[in-house]
């Protein structure tokens, strides 16, 4: 999808926490769930009690496993592979290929209490073909993170994350098609259509940059550490380790480059043939409500898609970390297109070269 499109899709999604939402028709549906075990592929730090806790405390009985996924390449990886997991926690530019390749099964949204809560530009990012495939739950910004006190002056361009002068002391995420996204706004090429000239330069640059970069990250907290004693000056990071940051008293900025920030939204699907699709909805359900809900926005620092949540944020650390105070902040910020199956085996294979090159 054009960046473009995909801005004007999400920005009122982004800031529906402000305007009312409509309820759809209340329909008592429930059934009995086929088994008291549940099974989900999420992201590390996710499968921490909290940001379930509102399932946890309604079904004491069920036994729930987390298998975690490293990036959005491992997350469809090991479905396409055949994970038993009945719930996925996947992120856009990837929703299209669980839907064309019947990996996820469609939602019965009357069947969800706080479905209401959720504004339908959100609604619409999990849609596809007049189905809701997907469940939206948590959304931030991506951008340059960086110690004040080690960096002289203002970071103001994805460049940095490729300057000389932080060699050492730079860290990227470990996944390619990020790379291939700030390559991108650093270049002004067209993210959704990288030719193969570009994409080769865009190999080269990653491959030299790894001379100056200290260690790819795959989860927040090896992060949080690394800029929190000092390793880390620069890094490519979501805002949950900015606010994480910030609330430690490290001195640190969260860039607002010249480029755009990029933001993100993550949903939550059920898997195709999974027999437990019962308690499936009622997980995702409990996703929305208000005790999990507020668990993402206090401790991890993103936004969820409960706008009634949204709305009571008042804590400075959080306003600071969601830009609420700048209405022009989502204007200049570019979000995550869908990829089609070329760019992703493409991109995802140049990151594979990249590490791997001498």
């Amino acid at each position: 999808m054009n960046r473009n499109l995909r801005r004007f899709l999400l920005i009122p999604g982004l800031l529906a926490f402000l305007l009312p939402a409509c309820s759809p028709k209340d329909q008592d549906k429930a059934a009995a769930p086929a088994s008291n075990e549940l099974a989900i592929l999420e992201w590390a730090g996710y499968d921490a009690a909290d940001f379930w806790i509102d399932f946890k405390n309604k079904n004491p009985a069920v036994k729930v496993s987390f298998e975690i996924g490293s990036s959005d390449a491992d997350v469809y990886g090991k479905m396409k592979a055949g994970t038993k997991a009945d719930i996925f926690h996947a992120y856009t530019g990837w929703l299209q290929f669980y839907v064309d390749e019947g990996l996820v099964q469609e939602i019965d949204v009357s069947r969800l209490r706080n479905w209401s809560k959720v504004p339908e530009s959100f609604k619409a990012i999990g849609r596809f073909n007049g189905k809701q495939y997907f469940l939206p739950w948590d959304w931030g910004f991506t951008s340059i993170l960086y110690r004040t006190d080690k960096v002289t002056g203002k970071i103001d361009s994805w460049a940095a994350l490729l300057d000389p002068k932080y060699k050492g002391h730079i860290s990227t995420w470990d996944d390619g098609p990020g790379m291939v996204t700030v390559s991108s706004y650093i270049h002004h090429y067209d993210e959704t259509g990288i030719t193969p000239e570009q994409l080769a330069a865009i190999k080269a640059e990653w491959i030299k940059q790894r001379e100056l970069n200290l260690f790819y990250w795959a989860g927040e907290p090896e992060l949080i550490d690394s800029m929190a004693n000092g390793d880390v000056w620069v890094a490519y990071a979501w805002q949950g380790a900015y606010a994480t940051l910030l609330g430690k008293g490290v001195p640190v900025a969260y860039a607002d480059p010249k480029e755009g920030r990029n933001s993100w939204v993550g949903v939550y699907g059920i898997r195709a043939g999974t027999p437990n699709f019962e308690l499936a909805l009622k997980f995702l359900d409990d996703k929305l409500a208000s005790a999990t809900a507020n668990s993402v926005v206090s401790q991890l620092f993103y936004g969820v898609a409960n706008q009634e949540v949204m709305s009571g944020i008042s804590d400075p650390t959080l306003k600071q970390a969601f830009s609420i105070d700048d209405p022009t902040v989502l204007q200049r910020t570019n979000f995550t297109p869908n990829l089609t199956a070329r760019q992703r085996d493409d991109w995802t294979a140049m990151w594979t070269e990249v590490k791997a090159a001498p």
